[in-house]
């Protein structure tokens, strides 16, 4: 059943706020009536019986009269008196005992009876429910997470304890979630948990854990938790969560490692096996203004380049791309060739530095993943952040140009904006950018709708929370190798159609087709991978296809090598 509160807030915030003018000029229009009754008074009972009565005294008069209470205390003796007298008292009946009334009943209360009668918040799934995801939790992460959901025609379920938040979803934006308490074991057995795909928890680390605990008293169906605080993991993998996502430790890492501008180990954003999948931004390096063909890396290092970066716009790249200043360049390879390329480079991780504005969780992470690879930083922030004692910090603004010079912005190679208001992300990055105009930025974007004006302040690359965490959360459902790769690149498999049987990649003609670039090749349980296979490699049935690339084109590839 509702709560008293919610029957308040539905009346006063939903039928109240339709009719609320109409209510209004009427109840003036009673205000305005009782007043100039009241001056009639005044005057009529002067000027008819020679007795004087305040105004106050004539409000009175005309509230006991209209509302037929009639005390008697004060009364007309002539004829005159008395017709205006029952004039009053029928206006009063008319205007405040019938139409009054009438009006609420009309306007407001018979709106929230029909209401009531009409909708019935979903206390469970349908019969026969399963395969499906449970979402606990409801934020800009998880409604991402719906949306890829739903595009995917994934079954899912939203369980909120706030009825209004459940009415509202249904109403506004046709998502049906189920009314109850997450916690509660019989809430959780009619969403059918035992039967369900797997189990998202995003409500704090305090809720989650009691969550899955109730959960696993039940059933053992897979739960993924996203995670406040990093010291709770731990606990959270004992009540029983499978996979813990500390999504600002991971914030704080992919940051870094789009910032440093030097040193191919510091820019790995994943690996399979042997295999390597780095990316290293072009501006400073032999392979400038060159298009990809000049540049021969794959002839120089053995990398192949599975896509350029320009400006946040990933771009399948062919012979003839043109490798900008500005550009970032992803490449595969082993940690052989990545060797090379740093050889190449003739740059180490070292020779960097790096600033990082804000020491919060994220900002933190940052500094730690660049003190791991010897990545020289700077820590700016207004104050010092008592959770964290391992990072020096310089304490002032850094929007200062004193402060930003005093910390060495002019020879910074990379900067990252990393504070949880993106306004003042903005102003960072148009200060940096304003004092080294070739600084490589990275910035957070805490809502979507400001990635392109942090992108038009002039940021390289921004990495939005919301698009972090539900790729994330996706590609656990997925059981995706890469938990995260990149925003808008991943990694898939495809197994080796017939057609292409003893053929090779190139006469395959494989990138064309689907747009995915073949990475690696499994050839069976125990039998090592081919990694970053040649264009001349052939591939037989018994192999499975690795590739890279975005969701467009896994889904392309998934049709056309059907």
């Amino acid at each position: 059943m509702r709560p008293i509160s919610g029957e308040i807030a539905y009346m006063a915030g939903v039928s109240a706020r339709k009719h609320l003018k109409s209510l209004i000029a009427y109840c003036t229009f009673l205000v305005c009536m009782v007043l100039v009754y009241a001056k009639m008074f005044q005057y009529l009972m002067l000027h008819l019986e020679g007795r004087e009565f305040s105004f106050v005294a004539g409000v009175y008069w005309v509230i006991t009269v209209m509302t037929t209470l009639g005390f008697g205390d004060i009364t007309f003796h002539s004829d005159a008196g008395y017709i205006f007298a029952g004039i009053v008292t029928l206006s009063g009946v008319m205007f405040l005992l019938i139409l009054l009334p009438f009006g609420v009943i009309s306007l407001f209360l018979a709106p929230w009876i029909e209401d009531m009668l009409r909708y019935h918040p979903l206390l469970e799934v349908p019969v026969g429910t399963s395969g499906h995801v449970v979402i606990c939790g409801l934020d800009p992460i998880t409604r991402e997470l719906v949306c890829k959901l739903q595009v995917r025609g994934i079954p899912f379920f939203l369980v909120i304890s706030s009825f209004e938040e459940v009415r509202r979803l249904e109403e506004d934006e046709g998502i049906r979630a189920v009314y109850g308490e997450p916690s509660d074991a019989r809430v959780l057995r009619k969403l059918k948990v035992e039967q369900a795909r797997h189990i998202i928890l995003n409500l704090g680390d305090k809720e989650n854990v009691n969550i899955t605990l109730t959960v696993r008293s039940l059933c053992s169906t897979p739960i993924a938790t996203l995670l406040d605080e990093p010291y709770h993991a731990e606990l959270l993998r004992l009540a029983g969560a499978n996979q813990v996502v500390p999504l600002k430790k991971i914030l704080g890492r992919y940051l870094a490692t789009r910032a440093t501008t030097k040193g191919a180990f510091a820019h790995v954003l994943d690996s399979l096996g042997k295999l390597r999948i780095a990316e290293l931004p072009v501006h400073g390096t032999p392979f400038a203004n060159k298009t990809l063909l000049e540049a021969r890396i794959r002839e120089q290092t053995g990398l192949a380049v599975v896509g350029v970066w320009e400006r946040g716009r990933i771009v399948i790249p062919n012979r003839d791309t043109l490798l900008a200043e500005q550009s970032v360049i992803v490449v595969v390879g082993t940690r052989e060739n990545l060797e090379t390329l740093e050889e190449l480079t003739g740059e180490m991780p070292d020779q960097d530095l790096v600033m990082i504005i804000g020491h919060g969780r994220i900002g933190c992470s940052s500094a730690s993943f660049l003190g791991h690879w010897s990545v020289p930083f700077v820590l700016i922030d207004r104050e010092t952040n008592p959770g964290c004692t391992e990072h020096e910090v310089v304490i002032g603004d850094a929007t200062s140009r004193t402060i930003l010079k005093n910390a060495a912005i002019d020879r910074a190679k990379g900067l990252i904006a990393t504070t949880n208001d993106d306004s003042t992300n903005i102003l960072f990055i148009l200060a940096s950018r304003h004092l080294n105009r070739h600084i490589r930025i990275v910035a957070r974007a805490n809502r979507e709708e400001n990635v392109a004006q942090l992108y038009t302040a002039g940021a390289d690359f921004v990495v939005s929370n919301t698009s972090v965490g539900a790729n994330i959360l996706m590609n656990i459902l997925e059981n995706k190798d890469s938990i995260f790769l990149s925003e808008g690149m991943h990694i898939y498999r495809h197994p080796v159609p017939d057609s292409m049987h003893g053929k090779t990649i190139r006469s395959c003609r494989i990138r064309e087709t689907s747009g995915g670039t073949v990475i690696a090749l499994e050839q069976g349980k125990g039998v090592e991978p081919i990694v970053n296979p040649s264009p001349d490699t052939v591939i037989t049935r018994d192999m499975t296809l690795i590739f890279i690339g975005s969701p467009e084109q896994e889904a392309c590839c998934r049709e056309r090598l059907h």
